[in-house]
């Protein structure tokens, strides 16, 4: 016995004295960078102590808990109480003072005595296991970022959302994109008994990079939705029955063969003229078409354009086959359908033009076409023939519409390739990123707004604007428009003017780009914003201290100025906020009768650098518009883009990646913010964790919001959906998905009197491969 436990004291102080080698030899790179010396001294010292166990020497006692204190205090002193910042930063030097502690009976002194007994060993190892424990037990609690005040949100408006009755009719609930439904019948004290009412199987899985991020509708006695693959169903809201479907047969082409899906469906009334037929049915394709249906029977309105079907590729030329294709939902409204496109990122100059268009609901006729190339001077349709001016900025969001005063707005992205600007056109600039409000009926530019000036990163606006009539203290209102970014800015507009209603402030960022590069001086930042703080040496994370080196030593030899710092070829650039948000399209909600803006939001850093084309093609890497290379032809240069991560597949900053946060708009305050998500069934190197952990993870889909007390989502990595209170934040109730899901829950009151909550689910976001995926349409009711 006696031998196996030199034996393992020796191979603990050889283990020991490697890592605080490895440890120091990091430290050294990092001080070297201008980094931390803490690495480098911490490694010393964890050297030295297991050099001291190898040796059987006191000391090697007294080094390891003089290490564990030092750590604490430098801890506590970086990142102050923030649990998830501590744990990479403690646990490890627990751990070594915990092994060192361990082997001291077997430490001698000058005398050759042990320097602790068992005994003593025994109970100050107890009482580092017992620390462990807590920080482990820990680790399945939820750590706030903000806390609840635990005050109640007062009711602004008792009334809100009655007009929109028991339907949802449209992608965010109503044309406002609030996504909020007045119905109490599901509510905090009784939201725990929630169980699945029913299920139903579209039978296209989402697979081949297909994804299902849709939004069904429900009127009258009828849901509607649509498959990846573009077919729209109807069904019966209490009890799932399929009514009808309908398949447009969808060509498949280089652009959409990896990038399927359909976001929602539009529902709309034709005009009084028209009473005796039915409301119809508009959707869009990945094929670039457009289409209308019988709401009641599911046929094709053969008298919407060319018997039933619009091609949107007309006017747009010859690139746009394969490259320009409908993934979200249509506005529909007053008469008029009003969509634009999205288009490939990245893979060359000279994509088709982002025109928006607006078609007669009843005939197809198109009536208007907004371009940025022409903006507000002109939005008469091109004649037949000709083609729209390629390379303007597009809209590829659901759009919101004010039917008081009969203005649309929509927001839009940058000129292709995202990462150049150096081709950029005027009017590209000017109009990349913004919101523009138009007259639904023609077309007219009221005025634009941009949230960004001369985007580098991809960050065009993509979440429907939220409409919203804010009160003040005084009793006025305002009519307000609630823009989310990708840049986690968050722009409260005056919807008659575009002018910010809450402060944006014009800050300088670098400038520092490679030649032939258009870049700005500066960009706007609203006074409300999330998770958009500049990353900092000390945010680095990791699971260990060692990868929290590694991610450490990655940032300081990376080029970062703050938020904009451009791309260059000599070195990688941090990019935070990411290109995938901040918000992404999913949108957020508005909790109407309190004033409260209930958000979810992606938190991932990425790393982007110029790349000569002839040198990826020599290094193996293949283009693609979303992957980790694009060629960007047409310009100097190719990028090399990629997640910011630890060789062991966590992030390299700190957590949580993906939140929920209430705002209160009269004041501009976070009521409070929560993690979203655990890592359950993330896959970290292609195995899922199985653990609740509620580390927050990115967020896809958005929030829906009830008066009953409650924010519903399931647009996590890990596969539920999700009740909070919209008090506290506080997680009441979740429901276990068969797959993960990205679209945003909907409610509804169906003909037997009950509210249901439906969510679909087909897959967590962007998995790579065709496991866990499904086709589930799941409705959720009381007993």
């Amino acid at each position: 016995m006696n031998n196996v436990r030199h034996l393992a004291v020796t191979v603990i102080g050889i283990v020991l004295l490697l890592l605080g080698l490895v440890l120091a030899a990091g430290g050294v790179y990092l001080v070297v960078l201008g980094g931390s010396w803490f690495y480098l001294f911490a490694g010393l010292i964890m050297g030295a102590c297991g050099f001291g166990v190898f040796q059987r020497k006191r000391w090697a006692l007294f080094g390891a808990w003089a290490l564990l204190a030092i750590s604490l205090i430098w801890a506590f002193s970086e990142v102050g109480t923030d649990f998830w910042q501590l744990v990479p930063r403690t646990i490890t030097f627990i751990v070594v003072t915990l092994l060192v502690t361990l082997c001291a009976p077997t430490l001698l002194n000058a005398e050759n005595k042990p320097v602790l007994s068992c005994k003593k060993s025994g109970l100050l190892s107890l009482a580092l296991v017992a620390s462990l424990v807590a920080i482990f037990t820990s680790m399945f609690s939820v750590h706030p970022e903000v806390e609840a005040s635990g005050e109640k949100l007062p009711v602004l408006n008792d009334s809100a959302a009655e007009s929109s009755g028991n339907d949802w009719a449209a992608f965010g609930r109503n044309s406002s994109g609030q996504r909020f439904a007045q119905f109490t019948q599901i509510n905090t004290q009784n939201v725990k008994d929630l169980k699945v009412a029913w299920t139903y199987h579209t039978g296209d899985l989402a697979i081949n990079g297909a994804e299902y991020q849709v939004t069904p509708l429900k009127v009258g006695n009828t849901m509607y939705l649509c498959t990846p693959l573009n077919k729209v169903i109807a069904l019966d809201p209490v009890s799932g029955k399929e009514k009808w479907r309908f398949d447009p047969k969808i060509e498949e082409t280089s652009g959409n063969k990896n990038w399927k899906r359909c976001r929602g469906v539009a529902y709309t009334e034709l005009s009084p003229a028209e009473q005796n037929k039915n409301p119809r049915i508009i959707s869009t394709t990945v094929d670039g078409r457009l289409f209308s249906l019988d709401a009641e029977t599911g046929k094709l309105d053969e008298n919407f354009g060319d018997r039933g079907f619009i091609n949107l590729l007309a006017g747009l030329g010859a690139t746009a086959h394969g490259s320009y294709y409908l993934t979200s939902a249509p506005l529909a409204a007053d008469g008029v359908v009003m969509v634009g496109g999205k288009l490939n990122d990245n893979l060359t100059t000279g994509e088709a033009s982002g025109v928006v268009r607006g078609f007669d609901a009843s005939t197809g006729k198109l009536l208007w076409a907004w371009d940025a190339s022409r903006g507000a001077k002109d939005s008469t349709p091109l004649p037949e023939g000709e083609i729209y001016p390629i390379e303007t900025p597009n809209f590829w969001g659901t759009a919101a519409y004010d039917a008081k005063t009969g203005v649309a707005y929509f927001p839009t992205g940058n000129q292709t390739p995202d990462f150049w600007t150096g081709n950029r056109h005027p009017y590209s600039d000017e109009y990349n990123d913004a919101i523009v409000a138009v007259e639904l009926k023609t077309g007219k530019e009221l005025w634009h707004f941009r949230t960004a000036n001369q985007d580098q990163f991809d960050y065009d606006v993509s979440s429907q604007p939220i409409l919203y009539d804010m009160p003040a203290k005084d009793g006025s209102v305002t009519p307000v428009l609630i823009q989310l970014t990708k840049r986690g800015q968050i722009f409260v507009l005056d919807r008659r003017t575009g002018k910010p209603v809450i402060p944006v402030e014009y800050r300088p960022v670098s400038t520092d780009a490679m030649p032939g590069m258009k870049v700005s001086p500066t960009q706007p930042y609203s006074a409300i914003s999330v998770g958009a703080t500049a990353l900092k040496e000390s945010d680095m994370w990791g699971a260990s201290i060692f990868d929290q080196l590694y991610c450490r030593i990655q940032f300081k030899d990376m080029r970062w100025e703050g938020e904009f710092t451009p791309l260059s070829d000599k070195k990688r650039t941090l990019i935070y906020p990411g290109y995938y948000g901040g918000f992404n399209w999913g949108g957020g909600a508005i909790d109407v009768a309190t004033g409260t803006l209930i958000v979810n939001d992606i938190r991932m850093a990425q790393w982007g650098k110029f790349i000569k084309r002839e040198d990826a093609a020599r290094i193996g890497m293949k283009p693609s518009t979303e992957g980790e290379y694009s060629e960007q032809l047409g310009t100097p240069w190719g990028v090399e883009r990629s997640m910011f991560m630890s060789p062991l597949g966590v992030p390299c900053f700190k957590p949580p990646f993906g939140s929920m946060t209430a705002i209160d708009l009269a004041t501009g305050k976070t009521r409070w913010q929560v993690p979203m998500g655990t890592i359950k069934d993330a896959p970290i190197h292609g195995v899922a964790p199985g653990l609740d952990i509620p580390l927050g993870m990115p967020t896809m889909g958005g929030p829906l919001v009830t008066k009953g007390g409650l924010t519903f989502f399931h647009g996590t990595l890990d596969y539920y959906l999700r009740a909070l209170d919209n008090n506290t934040g506080k997680e009441l109730w979740r429901g276990r998905l068969p797959v993960g899901g990205q679209g945003a829950p909907m409610t509804y009151i169906g003909e037997d009197g009950k509210q249901y909550v439906v969510v679909v689910a087909g897959g967590a976001t962007r998995t790579g491969t065709n496991d866990n995926r499904g086709d589930d349409v799941i409705a959720y009711a009381l007993p």
